[in-house]
């Protein structure tokens, strides 16, 4: 009888190992479960992410491919030489170049100037913030909605000959 009570205690004491193992299986069965769907939602939600910051930027850069090219700096005679020419023509790579190359002509200039006449300088003036508009207006016929936003913020923070202008543009987004 004593053998039966001991192999019935060792049944018993399989059984609850056995019991115990297979509610451990079952828990990490659960947990494997949990992770790999908590694995796939991550992924789902960084693609949805990425669609979404991609649509957003697609749109973005149409409406200001829009608005930029909407602006006609002719306009005004606004620029009147070269730089406009080359926006006319959608060549806005060679346009922001000659931008960069009147800037620097302009800032010698402005340092050492040919003639003090007030009038003069005031002109300077001028077609520096016409440069800066028309680069604005480069930076939206190339869809770069942000920098574009904000150089257009800055003109009209400056409140200068072209403010209006900018703040067009800046509604017109």
């Amino acid at each position: 009888m004593i053998s039966d009570n001991e192999e019935l205690i060792e049944l018993l004491e399989d059984a609850i190992v056995e019991k115990g193992a297979i509610a451990h299986m079952q828990d990490l069965d659960r947990r494997q479960k949990q992770h790999r769907r908590a694995w796939f939602y991550s992924i789902a939600a960084a693609a949805a992410c990425i669609i979404l910051f991609f649509g957003v930027s697609l749109k973005l850069g149409h409406d200001a491919r829009t608005v930029g090219y909407a602006f006609n700096p002719v306009d005004g005679q606004m620029g009147g030489s070269e730089i406009t020419a080359l926006m006319q023509n959608h060549q806005i790579a060679e346009a922001l170049e000659a931008i960069i190359e009147a800037r620097e002509k302009l800032a010698q200039e402005i340092d050492n100037p040919s003639s003090s006449d007030p009038e003069y300088k005031e002109q300077l003036s001028i077609d520096s913030q016409e440069l800066n508009l028309l680069e604005a207006v480069c930076l939206l016929r190339e869809g770069r909605y942000f920098k574009a936003r904000k150089a257009l913020q800055e003109i009209v923070e400056g409140n200068g000959a072209f403010a209006p202008e900018a703040q067009s543009l800046l509604e017109a987004l």
